[in-house]
This record gives C-alpha cells, sequence and structure tokens, in this order.
C-alpha cells in the first residue's frame, strides 16, 4: 500500500502553477506585449511547457524560489496575513465561542456534555480544538477543506512578497510608471482573492471537524 502524501506535497503543483503565472505576468509587464504575441500562439505554448517540464533548469528554479519565498515567512506570521489577526489568528481560536454556535451543522449540546464547559480564551479554543481535529483530520470533508486552506495561504503569501517587490522591478526595467502602478494593483487584487478563499475554506475545515466530532 502506497503512502497517503502530506497536504503540502498535494499543494505543491498549485504553488507552482501559481510562481509560473507571476513569471508570465511579469514578462507580459516588462516585455512588450506585442513582442510575445508576435511569437505565435503554438511556438509559446511549446516554449512554456519546455520551461515547466519535469526535470528541466525552469521548473528548479521555481521550485527553489518558492521553497526560499515560504521559508522566508514561517507559518504563523502566514495565518496573520491571510487572517488580519495579530493574536491568535486561526478560526480554531474562535471555534467554540462563534463558529460552532452560528453553524447549522454543529451540535454544540452534545459537544458541551461530551466536552464539558467551553474555554473562552483564544489560544485555550485553539488547543482544544486541535485535539479534536487530531480525530478527524483524515475525513474528506476536513483533508479536502485544509489543504485548500494551506494552498490559498500559501498562494497569497507569496503573491503579498511579490506585491512589494515586482512592481518597483517592473517600474525599473520599464520606465512605465502607470503599467507598473497597474501591475501593482493586479497583484493586491490577486492576494485579496486569496485571503477570501483562505479565510472561506479555513472556516469550513472548522465547521466540518466540529459537525464530524458532534455526530460521532
Amino acid at each position: 500500500m502506497t503512502e497517503r502524501k502530506s497536504l503540502k506535497e498535494q499543494n505543491a503543483w498549485l504553488i507552482r502553477a501559481a510562481m509560473i503565472c507571476h513569471v508570465l505576468a511579469y514578462i507580459w509587464v516588462t516585455v512588450e506585449p506585442m513582442k510575445l504575441l508576435s511569437v505565435g500562439r503554438t511556438s509559446l505554448a511549446k516554449q512554456l511547457e519546455t520551461f515547466a517540464a519535469p526535470g528541466t533548469v525552469g521548473l528548479g528554479i521555481i521550485v527553489i524560489a518558492s521553497l526560499l519565498l515560504l521559508g522566508f515567512v514561517p507559518p504563523k506570521w502566514r495565518d496573520r496575513l491571510m487572517h488580519w489577526r495579530w493574536k491568535d489568528p486561526l478560526p480554531g481560536s474562535r471555534a467554540f465561542s462563534k463558529i460552532g454556535p452560528e453553524s447549522g451543522n454543529v451540535n454544540m449540546r452534545k459537544l458541551r456534555r461530551e466536552l464539558g464547559v467551553f474555554p473562552r480564551a483564544g489560544d485555550k479554543q485553539n488547543a482544544l480544538f486541535y485535539r479534536i481535529y487530531r480525530n478527524h483530520q483524515e475525513e474528506v470533508g476536513v483533508r479536502d477543506a485544509h489543504g485548500r486552506y494551506l494552498a490559498a495561504r500559501d498562494i497569497g503569501t507569496i503573491t503579498a512578497l511579490m506585491s512589494v517587490t515586482l512592481p518597483w522591478l517592473a517600474c525599473w526595467a520599464t520606465e512605465d510608471y502607470v503599467k507598473s502602478a497597474i501591475y501593482g494593483v493586479c497583484l493586491l487584487v490577486v492576494f485579496a482573492l486569496c485571503v477570501i478563499a483562505a479565510k472561506n475554506y479555513s472556516l469550513r475545515m472548522v465547521q466540518n471537524v466540529l459537525a464530524a466530532a458532534s455526530s460521532a
């Protein structure tokens, strides 16, 4: 029986795809678009396929760059960046005071009978939630939501780092302030979308864990 891949291993191709999109967007901004279009769609597609093919130098650079970018920001800071909360950023810190009671799929009375009085402090709530999560982490709904949250969080983190560096590099390379500013705004919009997605997926994960625990 083959060993099941971790969530981060399953999300690796999404991170690489996001990095490739960032590379293509930067090239599109710094190089005249008409020159890229003149290359021809077939030729351009072949070049991109060759660049991102397994075992190539291009893919190796992308993998190394993504590892360095994500390694630069610790997981706790990524959570803070996605949830815009400094203290207790994870939704597990509000699992029993807000998320659970507001979810129609969670039987809070049953959980209270089994677990006793719920803690009020965010760190205590998160600790209790994590203890429950470990018993249900392999369930389909929980694993799917958790994997999607990690993917959105990491892609959002990479995009945030790109948004404070690439527009300036584009401005230096092209001396076109308007195009570089538009590029920066587009990166911020992508980051905002990642934030929304990450929050929704993390909320769904907490709801699925509590629902599974209350129906067990």
